[in-house]
């Protein structure tokens, strides 16, 4: 169904064609992510010693210019990474409301969120939480300096990134919401429309970058880069402070976990989108299961079956609460539920939506304008990270005098129970506005470990579709033992439970598939764009193999 409000002048919609070839390389170290730049940059800092928090520390700024629709320093995420011989961590650096937001500033006379306020221009902005995130795990894991590793940045900014056909696409598309930020405006908006090949510099942006290398986070939290980014927003109508930037801090926070297959599958709690990762996989961890052959119709109908029944659960507890009360949440992935939950699966039928739910509703999330990077290196160290500035391009303005772009996740909370935002998600209690509340995210990086070594490290974007994404992969190489090439490269399937519909992408290349999952049951519905973007590092007898996904044209490069 068509969403009765202004999110369609946010989207970008693009066809797909057949599927294009990954990009992969092995090595002892490896990375995956969606920029060749930025992934020959972390390359270069592993060459020169530096180990994978080195390296993703230099991926996290290299893609604010490389990536700039969700690659930043004015957004947030999630922090998934294992030192070699210690268990895995999480550093929630989620973006936080601000403090003097109110909920009725972001309504319209019908009580119904406006997405011009919510999404789009200064008044959308929450606290960002990424520089205050690399900068401290690199000073506790890093062996570089921090200074000069930025100052390597700067350059790249200075000098320009190339820009893809997939970043074409986007900037020329949302060119006219660019506009309307001066300096968004002087960056990202050209007379003539950008083509791949193009090269864009950033000079404003290396200074910003050069700043930081000499006066670390605190420029940014509390230094000149805070005064000029509170200055621009409270000339335009934002609500973030100089008390909201200093005041910020991010959550260590203990990862999640299940077992599969003698594997140990870890994401991010709540209010990331982890939890369904892990409901979806352990509802379906099991030889009734396993038995099916990998891409069949059966296949398919279970993991949608599993995927509507993680959506309805996520409208009970996914949002910034104290999870100890959401008696939902201390159940989810005890065996006994998950047995529960596999056996309300018909194996012949799609059950409705409405018939599987206790009541409808879901929490809002983060989405198109996430990007993931997965990192290890030659000591076993690694990194999966997730981070958003919600919709492509966030909030759209960029910070004068600063060069960087800004988030929109105040319209990653919900304002209205039952009312859909942008994903066609349904706003529920757990995920409802509230002054320095963090949003509720489908963020979900991954790892996986059998013992101390570390399998698997991968990760999405593209807001509901990340759990149900990764699940379909985590699936198909732990129980099934597909080639991960394989089943990144298949053409994609999503549920969300709300609309009742299995989506597919365009062009998919198993009509037949299609044709007999209508025949059990679902509505199909053509999502007019590719599913997901996933990027990953794989073991590979001895070395490892990373894989960078066509769908963004990504970029994979390996350690010698």
């Amino acid at each position: 169904m068509a969403l009765a409000n202004g999110y369609n002048d946010f989207r970008v919609t693009m066809s797909g064609g057949a599927p294009g070839q990954l990009s992969t390389a092995r090595g002892k170290g490896a990375i995956a992510s969606a920029s060749q730049q930025a992934s020959e940059m972390a390359i270069r800092v592993l060459q020169d010693g530096g180990n994978a928090f080195d390296a993703a520390f230099v991926t996290a700024f290299a893609l604010c210019v490389c990536h700039p629709q969700a690659g930043n320093i004015g957004g947030g995420g999630y922090l998934l990474f294992k030192e070699k011989g210690s268990k895995p961590k999480v550093f929630n650096y989620r973006e936080q409301a601000p403090r003097s937001a109110t909920r009725e500033a972001f309504l319209l006379p019908d009580s119904s969120p406006d997405p011009d306020r919510t999404a789009y221009g200064p008044a959308s902005v929450c606290v960002p939480g990424t520089v205050k995130a690399f900068f401290e795990l690199q000073r506790r894991y890093g062996k570089l300096k921090a200074k000069d590793l930025l100052m390597g940045v700067a350059l790249l900014a200075d000098k320009g990134a190339y820009v893809t056909q997939y970043e074409a696409d986007c900037l020329n598309r949302l060119a006219p919401k660019l506009a309307a930020s001066p300096e968004a405006k002087r960056i990202y908006v050209r007379s003539e429309p950008f083509k791949a090949g193009d090269i864009l510099p950033n000079p404003t942006l290396a200074k910003t970058f050069r700043l930081l290398a000499q006066e670390g986070e605190r420029a940014f939290y509390e230094g000149r880069i805070a005064e000029l980014l509170v200055a621009d927003l409270a000339a335009h109508g934002g609500f973030v402070s100089a008390e909201d930037l200093a005041d910020y801090a991010i959550r260590e926070v203990e990862p999640i976990s299940l077992e599969m297959d003698g594997r140990q599958v870890w994401t991010v709690p709540p209010e990331g989108g982890g939890a369904m990762l892990l409901e979806i996989l352990g509802i379906l961890n099991r030889e009734a299961f396993r038995s099916l052959a990998y891409g069949s119709p059966a296949y398919y109908h279970h993991l949608a079956q599993a995927c509507k029944m993680a959506f309805i659960d996520r409208m009970d507890y996914l949002g910034d609460i104290d999870l100890s009360r959401s008696e939902v949440f201390q159940r989810l992935l005890a065996p006994g539920n998950l047995d529960r939950l596999f056996s309300r699966i018909d194996p012949s039928r799609d059950t409705p939506t409405d018939v599987l739910a206790v009541r409808a509703g879901s929490g809002s999330d983060s989405g198109k304008n996430t990007t993931h990077f997965a990192i290890t290196d030659a000591e076993g160290n690694a990194v999966s990270n997730s981070y958003t500035m919600n919709l492509r391009y966030g909030s759209k303005w960029a910070v004068e005098g600063a060069g960087f772009l800004l988030n929109g996740s105040i319209d990653s909370f919900s304002f209205v129970e039952g009312k859909e935002n942008y994903f066609g998600v349904i706003g529920s209690a757990p995920n409802l506005f509230a002054p320095s509340k963090r949003p509720a995210s489908n963020m979900a990086p991954a790892l996986v470990t059998k013992g101390d070594h570390v399998e698997m490290v991968l990760g999405t974007p593209g807001g509901p579709t990340i759990p149900t994404t990764l699940a379909n992969i985590l699936l198909a190489t732990i129980l099934h033992k597909v080639d991960p090439e394989m089943a990144i490269r298949a053409s994609r399937l999503h549920h969300q439970g709300w609309p009742d519909a299995l989506s597919h992408e365009p062009g998919f290349d198993r009509p037949e598939l299609l044709t007999a999952l209508a025949g059990v049951g679902y509505t199909l519905k053509d999502k007019h764009e590719l599913i997901a973007d996933v990027q990953g590092v794989f073991d590979d007898g001895g070395a490892y193999r990373a894989i960078s996904d066509y769908r963004r044209e990504g970029r994979a490069e390996a350690l010698g």
